[in-house]
C-alpha cells in the first residue's frame, strides 16, 4: 500500500494543473478576500451595507475566501482519477496494482493531502492579505487572528475532505468533463437550493456540510445571503461531507471502476 501512495504522489505532484490549482487557492483568497475588503459601506452605493472595516464581522467575510480552496481541492480529486482514464495511463497503474479497489483507496488518501496543500496555500495568503489590512489600519493584530484562527482550521478540513469528494466522483463518473460539470455545477447551484428547501433539509447538502465545519465562515455566508441555513455542527458536518465522498467511491469501486478500461 505504501509504495501506491508513494506511486500517487508523485504522479500528482508531476502534474502542472496540480500546482496551478494550489496557486489559484492562494490567488482567490487574496483577490476575492480584498475585493470584499474594498466594497462599499451603504446601501446608497448601490451594495448591500456591510460591517465597518476592522470588526469582528468585517473580517470573518473577508476571511471567507480561503473557503474557495476547498473547489480547487474538490478539482484535484477528480483529475487523479479522471486524468488517467483520459490519458490512458490507467492501464499500466491496473498492471501495476491489479486490485482496484487499492488504486482508489491510495487515490483519496493522496488526494486528501492535496486538497490540503490547497487550504494550506489559501490560509498562507489569507494571513498576509489580514497583516496587510491591520497594516492599513483596519482594525488590531489580535482581533485579526482570532477571527483568522475561526476560518482557517475549519477550511483545511473541509478543503481535504473535499479532495476525497473529487475523489469519488472521477471513481463513478470517469469522465473527466462530466465529474468537472457534476461536481462544480453541484456546488454553484448548491445555495439557490439550500434557499428553497427548509433548513432542517438544506444543512444536510454537501456544501452546506463543507460551511458547518467552520462557524465562522458560515456565519459570514449567512450575511451575505440571502437566507440563513441552519447549519450542522462543525464535527458533524465534516463527517456528512466525508460520508459523502466515500460513499461515492465505495460505490464506484463496486460499479464503473470494474468496468473494462479499453
Amino acid at each position: 500500500m505504501s509504495r501506491q501512495l508513494r506511486a500517487e504522489v508523485l504522479k500528482l505532484r508531476s502534474l502542472w494543473s496540480t500546482w496551478i490549482l494550489v496557486g489559484s487557492s492562494a490567488a482567490a483568497a487574496v483577490f476575492l478576500g480584498g475585493l470584499i475588503a474594498v466594497l462599499p459601506r451603504n446601501a446608497a452605493s448601490g451594495t448591500a451595507a456591510l460591517p465597518s472595516p476592522g470588526t469582528a464581522k468585517w473580517f470573518d467575510l473577508v476571511f471567507l475566501s480561503l473557503s474557495y480552496a476547498e473547489y480547487f481541492a474538490l478539482v484535484i480529486g477528480v483529475l487523479a482519477v479522471t486524468g488517467e482514464y483520459r490519458h490512458r495511463t490507467i492501464t499500466s497503474t491496473y498492471l501495476v496494482e491489479p486490485r482496484r479497489t487499492r488504486v482508489a483507496g491510495s487515490k483519496t488518501v493522496v488526494a486528501a493531502g492535496y486538497g490540503g496543500l490547497c487550504a494550506l496555500a489559501a490560509a498562507g495568503a489569507g494571513l498576509l492579505l489580514g497583516l496587510v489590512l491591520v497594516w492599513a489600519g483596519k482594525g488590531t493584530t489580535s482581533l485579526m487572528l482570532t477571527e483568522y484562527r475561526h476560518v482557517a482550521p475549519g477550511v483545511l478540513g473541509a478543503s481535504m475532505v473535499f479532495g476525497v469528494f473529487g475523489v469519488g466522483l472521477g471513481v463513478l463518473l470517469r469522465s473527466q468533463v462530466v465529474a468537472l460539470v457534476v461536481g462544480l455545477g453541484t456546488a454553484i447551484v448548491e445555495s439557490s437550493v439550500a434557499a428553497l428547501l427548509p433548513s432542517g433539509i438544506g444543512r444536510w447538502l454537501p456544501s452546506q456540510a463543507a460551511q458547518a465545519m467552520s462557524s465562522a465562515t458560515a456565519g459570514a455566508a449567512g450575511g451575505l445571503e440571502n437566507h440563513v441555513t441552519h447549519l450542522l455542527p462543525w464535527w458533524g458536518g465534516g463527517l456528512l461531507l466525508l460520508g459523502y465522498g466515500l460513499a461515492l467511491v465505495v460505490i464506484g469501486s463496486a460499479t464503473t471502476l470494474r468496468a473494462d478500461v479499453t
